[in-house]
């Protein structure tokens, strides 16, 4: 399992996350008509690259990640930037649903192969967002395992099929999946680049299932 409360403290160190959010930000802003009414849902925040970048766009934006090690880098990068309308908390939706109020938008980069039950992830984010409000989810296109050293337990990648069918149970409609970027990463000593899609639906009613 990797240990992100480790990753936390050298996160900064490669500047192509910043890079990455910042191109992820753009892809969700071309894709779901946001306004600065929207209560926005980063969920796997890690240190709040993405929700920085889509802040200024919004009315407010809620970091949530499982890490307590990242949600603090998250708290000191938003302290660092003044964002008046962003705040980072600690909390796991795969331990339990959302228990507050509805989002306009949920978004999340890289989060899902690394989550072991994805369709219920899916469901409670479901849950979570109100009905007629967007998601927003950028992750691996399917590769190798290339990504990860081999003792990764998580996803390697999703295909389009895969996705639909998740998005469609969880109660989202208007599913649609595209390549948005590419991500690089060495292996053996060589850079290599790897697609990421990004998914958009918008949730049609809360997933009909028990999620407590």
């Amino acid at each position: 399992m990797t240990d992100f409360d480790a990753l936390a403290k050298v996160w900064d160190a490669d500047p192509r996350r910043a890079d990455r959010a910042r191109r992820a930000a753009d892809a969700i802003a071309d894709a779901v008509p946001l306004r600065n009414s929207m209560r926005v849902l980063e969920y796997g925040a890690g240190a709040g690259l993405l929700g920085l970048a889509l802040a200024g766009r919004v009315r407010e934006l809620v970091m949530l990640d499982s890490s307590a090690g990242m949600i603090e880098a998250a708290r000191a990068r938003i302290a660092a930037s003044g964002a008046p309308n962003v705040s980072a908390d600690l909390g796991d939706l795969t331990d339990g649903p959302w228990e507050g109020e509805p989002f306009d938008l949920v978004v999340s980069l890289m989060v899902l192969h690394h989550v072991p039950d994805v369709c219920l992830l899916l469901r409670r984010l479901s849950n979570a967002t109100r009905p007629g409000g967007w998601i927003a989810v950028l992750d691996l296109e399917p590769e190798g395992g290339e990504y990860h050293d081999p003792d990764f337990e998580g996803h390697h990648g999703f295909s389009r099929g895969t996705l639909r069918r998740a998005f469609s149970a969880a109660g989202y409609a208007h599913v649609t999946v595209r390549n948005a970027l590419t991500t690089e990463r060495e292996v053996n000593g060589e850079l290599r680049s790897f697609g990421v899609f990004l998914a958009t639906a918008q949730c049609e009613s809360p997933a009909p299932v028990d999620v407590r």
